[in-house]
């Protein structure tokens, strides 16, 4: 298996210091000497624990923090019983009558730029404030993502907040860090039976695919200026690709836990291999469908010694979900006009951000097969704000936009009909079917079927509270293929 963390000339200048941020350390997953990357979720026992030898361990804990764009969690394991895994369920505030493993990726500054709260607490702290006072305080969310855009990520690089103000990029990342530092160290504390010291501590950083080494570099940088780790101990600290760590989760799943897209019969519908482990002859698919990214990793399992072998190398783009929020906000644009919708940003951010939380919240009830509308609200201060500076209401200007695929509610909500949100999810499910298609095609390639460069490929993909399942089917062989789909974000 390829190491998680490829090594680069390219180095990220830290401003004031006589130093450089080396690349982050190269460790594998499938390494043994320090355990380097958090034990995986087991439900089933390891496909190979009597080939495991044991060996000293420097670290008695590993937390693993999956720093996610829209959400983000951690789960941490003792390395005397690596497979039992501890997931935080524990968030402050949320919404009630949810169990939330995760907690929005939301942060809050006060207006002195001090840290205030993080997740459901930043986002109902937000949401309280006067509006005149909101415009002064610094929310930021979906920020991960920003450094990955950034072509030349620097420690200086600036992030802004909902309100317009701009703060460094570094500063944010490390006070969300600092919040999971705090927030994990408080849990392990509580499960260990004797006190901890910082040193015996492994931290597992999550970032996807797609990001360049300058970006692996910022978040190492981070969580020094957190305080997870010392600059003089990056061994520490292990910077793992998302895919990467959903494969290895995977090979320990049996196949009744998968999605099975093979043409094997079913025997009175029921699998006779189901309960197995994988084996040799298993070729799986991982694809991350998160909030900002979608990361693909394809493995195949080695068989005595069950390592992994990588088929296609670790691949991601900027499919997320996030491309439908960015959808949605286009379509508001088109109907009431994108300077004022900047303006209401601006001028009213809290308000901006209550109508996204509205839609996000409708956003994960639609479904393929749903044939009646969605509504979303308007806040007060939307339809208000409107009327009072383009001088018409929010109802003519929908009438006028000759958007027939929303409509208007008197009371006071957009209703999205099918047709309307379709539009919103296609393109980003185009991007992801297109690049799920990618390593399907090397595969054939691979194989010897090289009557054409392009293979068409027919996908049918679900969307449900948790995960989004898809059936691929090679047109011209009408062959599906086996695929694990872990969708990590809300």
């Amino acid at each position: 298996m390829t190491s998680l963390l490829q090594t680069s000339s390219r180095i990220l200048q830290v401003p004031g210091k006589n130093r450089s941020v080396p690349p982050s350390p190269s460790c594998s997953l499938s390494s043994s000497r320090n355990e380097c990357g958090i034990a995986p979720l087991t439900p089933s026992p390891s496909p190979r624990p009597q080939l495991r030898p044991c060996v000293a361990r420097p670290f008695s804990v590993v937390v693993a923090i999956d720093f996610g764009t829209t959400s983000s969690g951690y789960a941490f394991s003792f390395t005397e019983d690596p497979d039992v895994i501890h997931m935080m369920r524990r968030w402050e505030d949320g919404d009630p009558g949810v169990a939330n493993q995760k907690s929005p990726t939301c942060l809050l500054l006060t207006p002195d730029l001090h840290f205030h709260s993080f997740g459901f607490a930043a986002r109902d702290s937000y949401h309280d404030l006067d509006p005149e006072e909101a415009r002064l305080w610094l929310y930021f969310d979906k920020f991960k993502m920003k450094i990955h855009s950034t072509s030349d990520l620097t420690m200086e690089t600036e992030l802004e907040a909902v309100s317009g103000r701009r703060v460094r990029a570094i500063e944010v990342f490390a006070h969300a860090l600092r919040f999971f530092r705090k927030h994990s160290m408080k849990e392990v504390q509580e499960a260990s039976p004797s006190c901890l010291e910082s040193d015996e501590v492994r931290w597992v950083i999550t970032v996807p695919a797609v990001w360049r080494q300058p970006a692996k570099q910022f978040m190492r940088e981070a969580a020094y200026l957190a305080g997870l780790v010392s600059s003089e101990s990056p061994e520490q600290l292990l910077i793992a690709l998302e895919p990467e760590a959903a494969s290895i989760y995977c090979r320990k799943l049996r196949l009744h836990q998968m999605i099975d897209l093979s043409h094997r019969p079913l025997a009175n519908g029921l699998d006779p291999d189901a309960s197995r482990i994988f084996d040799s002859s298993d070729r799986y698919i991982v694809a991350d469908c998160g909030g900002g990214t979608v990361d693909l990793t394809v493995h195949q399992i080695e068989q005595p010694q069950g390592t992994l072998k990588e088929l296609y190398k670790a691949s991601g783009g900027p499919y997320g979900a996030v491309g439908v929020d960015l959808a949605f906000e286009a379509m508001l644009c088109h109907i009431f006009g994108a300077d004022f919708i900047e303006s209401f940003k601006t001028k009213r951010p809290a308000a901006w951000v209550d109508l996204m939380i509205a839609f996000e919240a409708r956003k994960r009830t639609a479904a393929p097969g749903r044939n009646n509308a969605l509504n979303i609200s308007l806040p007060f201060s939307f339809i208000d704000f409107y009327k009072k500076h383009q001088g018409q209401s929010v109802e003519t200007a929908l009438r006028k936009s000759n958007m027939n695929i929303v409509k208007w509610s008197s009371q006071g909500m957009l209703r999205l009909t099918p047709e309307a949100m379709n539009e919103l999810f296609q393109p980003t499910i185009n991007n992801i079917i297109k690049h799920i298609g990618e390593p399907i095609t090397a595969e054939g390639r691979h194989n010897g079927n090289t009557t054409s460069e392009r293979r068409e490929i027919r996908a049918t993909m679900q969307f449900g509270d948790t995960e989004i399942k898809v059936t691929a089917v090679d047109v011209a062989t009408d062959r599906f293929v086996r695929a694990s789909i872990d969708f990590l974000s809300n």
